[in-house]
């Protein structure tokens, strides 16, 4: 076998070589062409989002919530603008802790409530509804790798707690009042942008290839409250519940002729712990004493069953029903009709509802919406307590008559004296008047009214109830320039203990036609306070003449000379 020449053995391990070198490239090609087709394929959204985060942050942009207005356009509830700051640990690079650090020190200069830096977790808020002004120094220098910001707004309520029982709030504690049921509509729609941030510290420009969404506004409201009487009512009522010592007031203002709420008070505002007490003119109930006549009254008229100068015995004050005996705070002797009620006789009244039938008392107690919600754009109303006849006693008649064994609301009871006021018709109460959206108020409808009594029977009980604060039980209601109709209510407070009472007054203005009904509620004040005449009435005649000094045309109502001099005649 020949010898292989060195030169043919250099020749074929260079082959190999090159073979060997040959597969190698391959397969580190194959290996990088694999490695790029995982990157580009499989791990792309991964190493993109990655790439991203690092040039670009994700603002949430905080729709603005849409403010609320009192029939006059003056502002209840706005929005202020605040900033919140967080910081995203996982995108904090290594070694950099120190300036977060330095920057809660910053936020805390500013005046901002700053958290201390906690890397336990992933996400962790810095600083939480910082005003913009104090936070601007902030964010518009370079801030930390990891660190974002957003714009949000703070509501504001120009003034205070005076409509809160009204308005709520609304927060990072949850809403309440017309903030909560109409939050849907206030609230609006979030957006997002995303910004580059720039080579040059403090500039940063929207990514305009990102899928920025803007956010959208909520729809503003315009209510019916006046603010001007807002105010007046809930300051009289602070102060009397201050100077009879009660438990709660409530007050409410309407219109009668279409049930718009002018002015709804409630207090104590507050709870001992700080949050908002409940609105006491929808979510407290109570017995209605005195002022529950107009129903017997309304049916004796309405069915023909008496006339106002009937007479009816009540020499004694006292009157037997079932196995109690029910008396007059006075002896009065022989009265008409219009004397019971100005008055005040539960005797009298006694003797009146015994006239009708059980099944026609319950219908014109339902039909005045007593027992029944009255549909008020506002939670937690309550429904108020109306048995049927088929669950009453020997007793129950009687006692629903003159105001016990019964429980309404103040806006029911309120809803209940339109019905006088406005010619025998119930209205639904509304506090919303308008909403606005593109910069175009929609007037929200009025709601359909029921027919409750002939206009002649409102225009009848209105004279009597003028005269109850002419010369009756409600002459500390009286107002001066102006003609008041209404009636006291002074009820036992069931379940309270002895010495409890609620003082009541419901009433309308100008008696002839009426443009304001208002109705006054004192639970349980001092036992000198108890009587409606003694503490309400007066409370009543204090609002009226500030809310009439505030808007005089108030006082003329709106007939014709010729209705008037009729409705006269009728007293």
């Amino acid at each position: 076998m020949p010898l292989l020449l060195s030169d043919d053995l250099s020749a074929r391990r260079r082959s190999a070589r090159l073979r060997l070198a040959s597969a190698l490239a391959v397969a580190l090609f194959g290996v990088t062409i694999c490695r790029m087709a995982r990157l580009q394929l499989i791990e792309h959204d991964a190493y993109a989002a990655k790439a991203e985060a690092q040039h670009t942050h994700r603002v949430i942009l905080e729709p603005q919530r849409g403010r609320i207005y009192d029939r006059n356009g003056f502002l209840l509830a706005g929005n202020r603008s605040v900033v919140s700051i967080e910081v995203y640990w996982p995108n904090v690079p290594v070694g950099s802790e120190a300036q977060i650090d330095s920057l809660c020190l910053r936020l805390s200069a500013a005046g901002a409530e700053a958290s201390s830096p906690d890397r336990t977790g992933r996400n962790q808020i810095l600083a939480r509804d910082m005003p913009y002004e104090q936070a601007l120094g902030i964010i518009s220098g370079p801030l930390p790798r990891g660190v974002n910001w957003t714009i949000g707004a703070r509501r504001t309520y120009p003034l205070g707690d005076v409509a809160a029982a009204v308005i709520g709030r609304a927060g990072t504690g949850g809403t309440e009042g017309l903030e909560r049921e109409y939050d849907g509509l206030l609230s609006g729609t979030a957006g997002v942008r995303f910004v580059e941030r720039s080579a040059f510290p403090g500039m940063s420009v929207t990514d305009p290839e990102a899928d920025n969404i803007p956010p959208v506004d909520g729809a503003d409201l315009r209510l019916t409250i006046d603010a001007r009487f807002q105010c007046i009512v809930q300051s009289e009522l602070e102060a009397a519940l201050e100077m009879s010592g009660g438990s709660w007031a409530a007050a409410v203002v309407m219109d009668p002729d279409n049930g718009d709420i002018l002015a709804m008070g409630s207090c104590p505002v507050r709870t001992d712990n700080g949050s908002i007490d409940m609105n006491r003119c929808v979510e407290s109930m109570s017995e209605p004493g005195s002022t529950f006549k107009i129903v017997t009254l309304a049916a004796c008229l309405q069915e023909s069953l008496v006339a106002l100068q009937d007479s009816f015995d009540c020499s004694r004050g006292i009157i037997e029903v079932a196995d109690r005996t029910i008396s007059d705070c006075h002896t009065f002797g022989t009265l008409s009709v219009r004397q019971i009620i100005s008055n005040s006789s539960n005797v009298g009244t006694i003797r009146l509802v015994s006239l009708i039938p059980d099944s026609v008392f319950f219908d014109y107690c339902r039909s005045f919406g007593f027992g029944a919600p009255t549909g008020i754009e506002l939670p937690g109303e309550q429904w108020g307590i109306l048995r049927p006849p088929s669950e009453w006693s020997g007793m129950s008649k009687a006692s629903m008559a003159i105001g016990q064994e019964v429980a309404v609301t103040p806006l029911q009871l309120a809803r209940a004296f339109c019905v006088i006021a406005n010619g025998g018709r119930l209205v639904q109460p509304r506090l919303v008047e308008a909403s606005n959206t593109s910069s175009h108020w929609r007037s929200w409808a009025v709601f359909p009214t029921s027919q409750v009594l002939e206009a002649s029977v409102a225009d009848t009980m209105r004279s009597v109830l003028a005269t109850a604060v002419e010369s009756g039980t409600g002459t500390t209601a009286a107002v001066a320039g102006v003609t008041v109709a209404g009636k006291t209510g002074t009820a036992e407070r069931l379940g309270f203990g002895r010495g409890a009472y609620l003082s009541a007054f419901a009433g309308m203005i100008p008696a002839e036609d009426p443009r304001l009904v208002a109705v006054v509620i004192i639970d349980r004040p001092g036992y000198i306070y108890r009587f409606g005449s003694t503490l309400a009435a007066p409370v009543f005649a204090r609002m009226m003449s500030r809310i009439l000094a505030t808007e005089p045309e108030l006082a003329f109502g709106g007939r014709e000379p010729g209705s008037q001099q009729s409705w006269m005649a009728l007293r």
